[in-house]
């Protein structure tokens, strides 16, 4: 009885590591390749929408800031007519005060869309990078590596993309405040 146990134990081993080294069937493959793009879909679709929802938070904050810069320099304007010169003086300080405040408020706009455009590129690339990974599953082990290698390398490139692209807004940001 104590054989028949280490035999059965034997044999389910050696099932068990053969079926390790076997291709994938297609139909294998192409559910994990459906669920893998599925899951790209949604993780892109989501990276959208946070992306969308950053862009319009700061294009709100922009906007308000506008209307407050375009409402101070008003006032300052109404009061110089009290007192030209004083007033001349002041409206002066008050408009270059204000362009200070919108620019400063363009450069967190430029650098917040910057960063939700990168945060989405990196989404992609990582959506992308899996679904290229599972396809690869499909090919023959020899090709295997070699596929996967690709979309790693692929998959790098848009990441350093997406990096130089976040780092050319920030340094435009940095000039908004010039």
């Amino acid at each position: 009885m104590k054989n028949l146990s280490i035999l059965a134990l034997a044999i389910a081993a050696s099932l068990s590591l053969a079926a390790c080294d076997r291709q994938q069937s297609a139909a294998d493959v192409d559910q994990k390749v459906d669920k893998a793009q599925q899951d790209a879909a949604e993780n892109v679709a989501k990276a959208q929408a946070d992306a969308a929802k950053a862009m319009a938070e700061s294009q709100q904050k922009l906007d308000a800031a506008r209307a407050q810069a375009e409402a101070d320099i008003a006032k300052a304007n109404a009061n110089a007519n009290a007192s030209i010169n004083d007033a001349k003086g002041d409206a002066m300080d008050a408009s270059r005060d204000a362009r200070k405040d919108v620019a400063a408020v363009e450069s967190t706009t430029i650098a917040t869309d910057a960063k939700a455009r990168y945060d989405l590129a990196l989404t992609k690339a990582d959506a992308d990078q899996k679904v290229a990974i599972e396809k690869c599953s499909a090919l023959p082990d020899a090709q295997q590596n070699a596929c996967k290698d690709q979309a790693n390398a692929a998959a790098d490139s848009a990441r350093a993309m997406a990096k130089q692209e976040l780092d050319n807004a920030k340094a435009a940001a940095e000039d908004v405040k010039k």
